[in-house]
């Protein structure tokens, strides 16, 4: 097909997977939300079960792996261009106007354990590796003097990653993460322990 642009199927199809429940997700549905015949939307991806995964690859599983590659020289700087990343991506799902962003994308993490063969084990290692990753750089911080020498390195990892996938999670029954209380808790956290 000349021209064929998969975005303009997989980003509206996130939308709708967002939005509703799997099963909700018709055909008729992806027609209206791309303007596309089914003959178009299913040209790449086959079934809606192949189109839902293709939209979970890009956009969770790559959103959630590149992630876990921040460049930061200090830990000041990487919590910095996490929340950044994270004011980011926010700003991106707003564009597809979803009333709550953090509803929907917790409610389709939840439909692709469901309907993703092998979800659960890739998000895990992906959670897993955000951790490591937090760990590391706390280790550097440590040993460069930046945070003090009695910081436990395990337990400040998973007290910021965890701070931002609970918030994340408690502030999706109403609204969304408020990015601003975030940074005002790491910033404290960071104040707590910085040498």
């Amino acid at each position: 097909m000349k021209n064929y642009d998969i975005e303009r199927i997989l980003k509206p199809a996130f939308k709708l997977f967002l939005t509703y429940n799997y099963e909700a997700v018709t055909t008729t549905k992806l027609e209206e939300e791309t303007g596309l015949t089914r003959g178009a939307i299913f040209f790449k991806h086959k079934t809606k079960e192949a189109l839902f995964k293709a939209v979970i690859d890009n956009y969770i599983i790559s959103f959630q792996s590149g992630s876990s590659r921040i460049q930061a020289e200090s830990l000041k700087e990487f919590i910095e261009l996490f929340l950044n990343g994270v004011e980011m991506r926010m700003k991106e799902l707003q564009q597809l106007g979803i009333t709550n962003l953090s509803r929907g994308y917790f409610n389709l993490l939840y439909q692709a354990v469901q309907y993703y063969p092998s979800f659960s084990d890739i998000i895990t290692d992906i959670f897993n590796n955000t951790i490591n990753e937090w760990e590391s750089i706390i280790s550097k911080a440590k040993e460069s003097g930046e945070i003090k020498p009695t910081c436990d390195v395990h337990s400040t990892a998973l007290k910021f990653r965890y701070s931002y996938s609970g918030m994340s999670f408690e502030y999706s029954f109403n609204k969304r993460l408020d990015i601003n209380k975030l940074r005002e808790l790491f910033d404290k956290y960071y104040e707590e322990i910085k040498n």
